[in-house]
């Protein structure tokens, strides 16, 4: 996948249209698993008790910052597996899970929103490096879209929420 200019317009397209490799089983039924705490935990955010607000906001932000360094060491991954690993590819690796612990950490200093916001920002960071990438299987950035989605959503709605308080 690539990001191609056409008419001032910035355009996402695959090299591979034609060799659409299907996403395995597994992986779809693990990656849409990640998406579950994302879920829970802005759903309890926005619409539990207000007792839970709090804890619900903690762990949408602990496990924000998770799943950050979980996408930066397949980054990471992806370029030690080449006889030559790039440094810079291998320093910006570390940049997502170093930005989501910043933010996690934040908390005295920013409000929900800016960490949320924050989150939302690195998260959309991530996967647009992800899904112009041609590291690892060609399914890859289409798994990346929808998990990312999910993710983004969630953030987003607990967001809203927290604009609100």
């Amino acid at each position: 996948m690539a990001l191609e200019p056409s008419g001032g317009v910035l355009i996402l397209t695959t090299d591979h249209v034609s060799e659409r490799v299907p996403v395995p089983r597994t992986v779809w039924v693990f990656g849409l698993a990640t998406l579950v705490p994302f879920v829970a935990a802005s759903g309890l955010f926005c619409y539990g008790p207000v007792s839970q607000r709090g804890p619900a906001l903690v762990a949408l932000l602990a496990y924000s910052t998770a799943m950050l360094s979980y996408l930066g060491g397949v980054r990471c991954g992806l370029e030690i597996d080449h006889i030559r690993p790039r440094w810079l590819t291998l320093a910006l690796s570390l940049l997502p899970p170093l930005a989501g612990v910043a933010l996690m950490l934040g908390a005295e200093r920013f409000g929900a929103a800016w960490q949320l916001s924050g989150f939302l920002f690195v998260f959309l960071l991530q996967w647009l490096w992800d899904v112009t990438s041609h590291e690892g299987p060609a399914w890859r950035p289409r798994l990346r879209t929808l998990l990312t989605t999910g993710a983004a959503l969630s953030l987003a709605f607990a967001l809203e929420q927290a604009l609100a308080l």
